[in-house]
């Protein structure tokens, strides 16, 4: 039977966006997601705004790089995510140098052209409209400042111990909800981005845009937090009902993740993979025209909580 609730749901309605699913799923590709922070290769001293924070997950790898002299600042929409992103840091080396500030990602509480990065990881996949969003975001960098987003792309996603049309029919379906399920309730999503973010940068007007794709393989035997990852995103693929697919195809799905006895993850055969997208693009203060005739004013928010102590 298909899960029909929102798996892994924060409070602001965003599925696989609780904060025990965040941490989990960061620290089963923690090796790479160290690796994607550190090939960016950021400046010391820099000031990066991590949009799109939640609790906090990647500060430590964005402060190991730009130093002690660099300054982070964490936005999110989310306050369980910003508390949460306000205690692990409490106790750290880097803990003057980083604030948190409830906002959104269009408007971002800090004055235009003061920013050098700005870091976005596993949120444009809920941008209805992420070419206007990226664009909003530029005037808040430097001339030349650099925009970074990371995002999954689940058409990347293969396991190789599982029937291979059941897969193509899960997956298929899934895509087809995701067309389709706003008009049901649900928020926008598009767990198919990742390959997309290059289109959306240029359009939303940045230059040099470069891309970089990690490969994430996971073989048996899997680790605790990996095994959770994929048991959650299985449950997530027929969830909502699963509308585009047969009570037996959802059966089917399910008991290869959960069945005691015959869980395909305990296979020694057993192998994953997916890649996740890196897109970077360089802000040189020349707006697109379709972004010039919005009219989006920037608006400075209060902060929420900050970090300085």
């Amino acid at each position: 039977m298909a899960v029909n609730n929102v798996v892994h749901v924060n409070e602001c309605g965003l599925p696989l966006n609780a904060i025990a699913w965040l941490v989990k799923h960061h620290q089963s590709k923690i090796h790479e997601r160290t690796q994607m922070i550190r090939e960016l290769q950021l400046e010391k001293g820099s000031f990066v705004i991590d949009a799109g924070c939640g609790p906090g997950l990647w500060t430590p790898l964005l402060a190991e790089v730009i130093g002690a002299r660099g300054k982070i600042l964490g936005i999110d929409i989310s306050t369980e995510a910003l508390v949460t992103a306000q205690r692990r840091s409490h106790h750290t080396w880097y803990r003057q140098q980083v604030q948190y500030k409830r906002a959104t990602l269009e408007q971002l509480p800090v004055e235009a052209g003061t920013a050098d990065v700005i870091f976005s990881a596993n949120v444009s996949q809920y941008l209805p409209d992420p070419v206007a969003t990226f664009a909003a975001m530029g005037p808040y960098l430097k001339q030349n400042g650099r925009i970074v987003i990371k995002d999954i792309d689940f058409g990347t996603m293969k396991f190789h111990s599982i029937d291979p049309f059941l897969q193509q029919r899960v997956f298929q379906a899934r895509q087809l909800w995701e067309s389709e399920r706003v008009d049901h309730g649900y928020a926008y999503e598009d767990s198919w981005v990742g390959s997309k973010l290059a289109q959306y940068l240029e359009a939303a007007g940045y230059k040099d845009v470069q891309e970089s794709a990690y490969r994430i393989v996971r073989q048996h035997v899997l680790p605790t937090n990996f095994r959770f990852y994929l048991q959650g995103i299985a449950e997530w693929f027929v969830c909502e009902g699963a509308p585009y697919l047969s009570p037996d195809d959802v059966t089917d799905w399910l008991q290869c993740f959960t069945d005691d006895e015959h869980n395909v993850l305990d296979r020694p055969e057993f192998a994953s993979e997916e890649t996740e997208y890196v897109v970077a693009g360089r802000w040189d203060g020349a707006a697109p025209r379709f972004y010039a005739d919005m009219h989006i004013d920037i608006v400075h928010r209060e902060p929420l909580l900050v970090i300085n102590d």
